[in-house]
């Protein structure tokens, strides 16, 4: 929460923010490749006779020759459709964005307000751009641990600035960095490390096309947010008002019909009162690799390893270190009107002694109905992670998330994470104002897979338990609405509202109040 007595000392970090990125901006020159961009494929030709004519007679069908003095009968082929102009695409990871187009001159692009701060030329052969974001967000909740805590309802704000410069030295070298400042304010229940950041260097890495400017492979070493699949395993989701980074050393190469990772990395830990630093005791390594050489759709395979020292305690409640293996694919497409993934997920390995052998699965899909006013879209998922059914026996059958995101698969509310749960939802959203105004409703319920185990929330903690396992499995129901007004290409309005009913495993095990949460919420990104 902020006080007045700190009001000079956020000032000057502010003030000392912006010029970061200024100095960060102008006094590094690098460079690396922008991303690998997939050409259209042109439409197809038909040999499709007239309509009314029958495919069987239409070899026999010839049009009648127009006179040659009469221009007037001949038909011009229609023009082809003209591609629309490139414009900004401000990305979920800042530095996937790519503004070379404006190196195409005037009339080969859409003209943006912030074009000036994009693709500068420096020199020949460097290029740099400089981007930011500013959001303001009120919360307002009410019993979210269930009426647990003397004091249930807060209403408080959280705010998040975000500046960072790209520099780029044609496809060889890169340097991207960004600084962050996030402040939570007037909030009276117990802080969260996640809402505050009073100045800090939130990413700050190097690219190296180390075979060549022309070869795809990319040596980056780094601060850097990762973000692979749907996030649920390694994710920087953008809600929280810090976003998840990584301090990694990564190998990687886009193409048209591969993608491929190959990374070594430690997370980063928020620091509310010094400089965030990496986790010294956890090393997590693997590779992620993408196909898409079938017309709309993708396959994931990905492995990853976890080598954990730091003492922490398993679901069968004893402390040591850990090794946790993952292995897992999805599958994701569209077809028409459809879309759809499904990804399945095995770990193993050993923590403090135990062994360890876990399980998940998850698919989701829709179908939007596009020639419909509004293009609504219908769809549902189910989401199941296993749990542990005897904390006796020596092994650990508790699912670990990692470093995953949960909001599009177990609501905004965090109250549930992704162990040992069974999660279904239904869903349905409309765009009221194409491009402009989107509203989505989710209504989700949620089971204990074990009722031996434990209920686990975002942050993987163990938040209700009942070790005789006779409080049932039933957790409750969570309904999320939200709705998103983009005002023009950079700023935007979010307004959401969710409310958790408490069933039986709640009731049987402390307190069982309903859980309201409200946000208004406003960002500007460039």
């Amino acid at each position: 929460m902020v006080r007045n007595s700190k009001d000079n000392r956020e000032g000057r970090v502010l003030a000392a923010s912006a010029v970061f990125a200024a100095i960060v901006g102008i006094g590094w020159l690098s460079v690396s490749n922008s991303l690998a961009q997939e050409s259209t494929p042109a439409s197809k030709a038909t040999n499709e006779p007239p309509r009314g004519v029958d495919p069987g007679e239409a070899r026999e069908v010839k049009a009648e020759p127009s006179a040659p003095d009469d221009p007037s009968t001949v038909e011009s082929p229609p023009p082809p459709a003209a591609k629309p102009l490139p414009k900004p695409k401000l990305m979920n990871l800042r530095y996937d964005e790519d503004f070379s187009y404006l190196d195409g001159g005037e009339g080969t692009y859409q003209k943006d307000f912030f074009d000036p701060i994009k693709n500068i030329h420096v020199l020949d052969d460097w290029r740099v751009s400089f981007g930011g974001e500013a959001r303001y967000r009120i919360e307002s909740e009410t019993n979210r641990t269930f009426g647990a805590d003397e004091r249930s309802q807060d209403t408080f704000g959280l705010f998040r600035l975000l500046l960072h410069s790209d520099v780029k030295y044609r496809k060889l070298f890169r340097f991207f960095a960004q600084g962050i400042l996030t402040i939570d304010e007037d909030r009276d229940l117990a802080e969260r490390a996640t809402d505050e950041n009073r100045g800090d260097l939130h990413q700050l890495f190097v690219d190296f096309r180390f075979l060549g400017e022309e070869s795809p492979w990319t040596l980056r070493l780094g601060r850097q947010e990762l973000a692979y699949g749907r996030q649920r395993f390694v994710g920087s989701p953008d809600f929280g008002n810090n976003r998840k980074r990584f301090d990694a050393a990564k190998i990687f190469s886009k193409g048209e019909q591969w993608d491929v990772d190959f990374f070594f990395f430690k997370p980063v830990l928020v620091q509310r009162k010094q400089s965030d630093r990496w986790d010294e005791d956890v090393d997590v390594y693997g590779a992620y690799v993408t196909y898409k050489g079938i017309p709309r759709h993708g396959i994931d395979v990905y492995a990853m390893a976890v080598d954990d020292t730091g003492n922490r305690r398993n679901p069968n409640g004893r402390s040591g270190d850990a090794d946790i293996y993952s292995i897992g694919s999805r599958f994701w497409g569209k077809t028409a009107g459809f879309d759809y993934e499904t990804e399945l997920t095995d770990q193993w390995g050993h923590w403090a002694g135990d062994r360890v052998h876990s399980l998940s699965w998850a698919t989701d899909g829709g179908y939007t109905l596009a020639e419909v006013p509004w293009k609504p879209r219908i769809g549902s998922g189910f989401d199941w992670a296993s749990g542990d059914k005897n904390p006796q026996d020596g092994e650990v059958s508790t699912f670990d998330p990692l470093f995953g995101a949960f909001h599009d698969y177990f609501g905004y509310l965090d109250i549930v994470g992704r162990q040992n749960i069974s999660a279904v939802n239904v869903n349905v959203g409309a765009w009221p104002i194409a491009d402009v105004l989107n509203g989505t409703m989710t209504f989700y319920t949620f089971w204990l897979n074990d009722r031996d185990d434990a209920l686990y929330n975002e942050l993987k903690q163990p938040i209700r338990r009942d070790v005789t396992g006779n409080s049932g499995r039933e957790v409750g129901h969570e309904l999320d609405v939200r709705f998103r007004w983009q005002i023009d290409p950079h700023s935007f309005v979010l307004a959401g509202y969710s409310h958790f009913w408490a069933s039986d495993f709640i009731s049987r095990t402390g307190s069982s109040e309903d859980v309201d949460w409200f946000y208004l919420h406003y960002g500007i990104k460039f």
